[in-house]
């Protein structure tokens, strides 16, 4: 990794992790976590944003806050009410100090062990550098999902393909890493609060000419998703692709 601690130990990464009544998992995506961070040589920050959670999941980060090591801080942000997976994920891009910023979900899908793959895309020249679920020789590892998530996942990429970003194979997972500079010329644009968000992001790295690397990365699929699909989430999935456009229509380069 290009960027090197400084002497008051300015974070090198930070790590965002999105969180919604996330008690139950949070505890073990947090040791992995901190456990792959301390072994890093660089300073490492990692910031969970409660999206306004009703369980103990912000009491669960402040109890863990006290064990990493001295190169590695972890804090919590609370919304005061539910805002969604893209506000989550804004708040917390926005607060990061990290010269990298890199969002991870919760449900250990994939693995913080992966993460050199995404920074050395970086290195490399990328601004970003997004996770995909998809092999180089045609693979998919979400073949692992439930057949309703896989036919959903399909539906969503076949609209996505004919409205806007035709050329990335995977925008959906959560996994997806930024240098500083792109991360705040994003998040400061980014209006979508809901799953559509990853999406926009990539669309509005399009529109400023940002230069975007699809990494393949290891995948597995985790029970206990919180989306659902169904007919209101479909149309709602739909609508915001729809709006994507719009919303940056005066996006440029």
């Amino acid at each position: 990794m290009a960027a090197e601690p400084t002497a008051d130990r300015q974070p090198a990464l930070s790590f965002i992790v999105p969180a919604y009544n996330e008690e139950a998992r949070l505890g073990d995506l947090l040791a992995r976590l901190i456990g792959f961070s301390a072994t890093q040589p660089y300073a490492i920050e990692i910031i969970v944003v409660d999206d306004g959670s009703a369980d103990g999941t912000a009491a669960l980060v402040r109890d863990a806050g006290g064990q990493p090591a001295a190169s590695v801080t972890l804090r919590v942000i609370q919304h005061e009410r539910n805002r969604g997976k893209g506000a989550a994920v804004r708040t917390g891009a926005l607060a990061a100090a990290g010269e990298t910023i890199l969002y991870i979900d919760a449900d250990l899908a994939t693995s913080p062990e992966e993460t050199p793959k995404l920074l050395e895309a970086l290195d490399a020249g990328a601004d970003v550098a997004i996770g995909s679920r998809v092999r180089p020789g045609g693979g998919d590892m979400r073949a692992s999902q439930p057949a309703w998530r896989r036919i959903g996942g399909r539906l969503f990429a076949l609209v996505r393909r004919r409205l806007l970003l035709a050329d990335v194979e995977d925008t959906q997972c959560g996994f997806k890493a930024f240098r500083r500079s792109a991360a705040q010329a994003l998040f400061s644009r980014q209006q979508l609060d809901g799953w559509t968000f990853d999406a926009e992001l990539l669309y509005l790295a399009q529109r400023l000419g940002l230069s975007v690397r699809q990494v393949p990365v290891d995948w597995h699929h985790v029970e206990g998703s919180r989306f659902q699909l169904g007919a209101g989430s479909a149309f709602r999935e739909v609508r915001d692709l729809l709006r994507i456009r719009w919303l940056h229509r005066g996006v440029k380069a």
